[in-house]
């Protein structure tokens, strides 16, 4: 069935994505799919038991000790690389599960409307209650895949995929950026794998995700210098879409108190 979809996605020039779980990362990319979501947690390539087509039980507490330099696993970043699947790492909403990690960014707190707030702040004071949460070392392997899946020559983007944990996009989506940093990327890396490779990803490259002639000049400007301060990357102060400098700050007062209104 996934073949079948991807063929037809591409007879069409469509791209095909996918959040998998009965199809392992190397049989989606050698079945051509264009992009894999969610990195390492999400490949079943290295599940004890798994089936063909099936999905398999709970795997992850095998995945927190997984030697990463194992022949399997490294046959398999090699399997995704010569099928040209690019990876799409979510690690910012992961960390919310993880509790030695979690925490909810104020900076997100402020745009919630106050229901919705209030479950988050629960959520947080209640953390044996969670119904899903990393076992440790799981997410220390999740960045240790990422680097070894780029020096395999892999193609790595960025996403934030909200939960209901409190992360947001755009904040979300800078504080995957000072985890790529944490698992070892230097900040132009991680610059390219949230802007550039993203535009790779979607296959328009030509047209964005990198600052030159002759491309669209969608940028935001930064009060500060995030290669040597990461923490500065969350001070946008402009927006320029289609040309137009937008008030960074004024988008933001905008939408206060209003996300997850219902």
């Amino acid at each position: 069935m996934l073949r079948a979809g991807i063929e037809e996605a591409h007879s069409r020039g469509l791209r095909v994505s996918g959040h998998l779980c009965s199809v392992t990362f190397t049989e989606a990319a050698a079945l051509g799919i264009d992009a894999l979501h969610h990195g390492f947690l999400m490949n079943t390539d290295y599940a004890t038991g798994k089936r063909l087509d099936e999905c398999p039980g709970d795997y992850l507490g095998d995945y927190a000790t997984l030697d990463l330099n194992a022949p399997n696993v490294r046959a398999s970043m090699r399997a995704i690389v010569a099928g040209k699947a690019a990876v799409i790492s979510t690690h910012s909403v992961y960390e919310t599960f993880d509790v030695d990690r979690a925490f909810v960014d104020p900076r997100a707190l402020d745009m919630l409307d106050p229901a919705t707030r209030l479950e988050i702040e629960t959520r947080y004071h209640d953390r044996d209650g969670w119904d899903f949460q990393l076992p440790d070392g799981l997410f220390a392997r999740m960045l240790a895949w990422d680097r070894a899946f780029v020096d395999a020559g892999g193609l790595l983007g960025s996403g934030s995929d909200p939960w209901g944990t409190g992360l947001l996009p755009g904040i979300g989506n800078v504080r995957n950026y000072e985890i790529f940093i944490e698992a070892g990327f230097t900040p132009p890396e991680a610059i390219q794998i949230m802007t550039l490779n993203g535009a790779r990803i979607l296959g328009l490259a030509h047209e964005i995700g990198s600052i030159e002639v002759g491309k669209l000049a969608d940028l935001v400007v930064i009060d500060g210098d995030p290669l040597t301060s990461p923490g500065d990357m969350y001070d946008v102060v402009t927006v320029f879409k289609d040309g137009v400098g937008y008030d960074a700050t004024k988008l933001r007062e905008s939408v206060k108190g209003t996300v997850g209104l219902r």
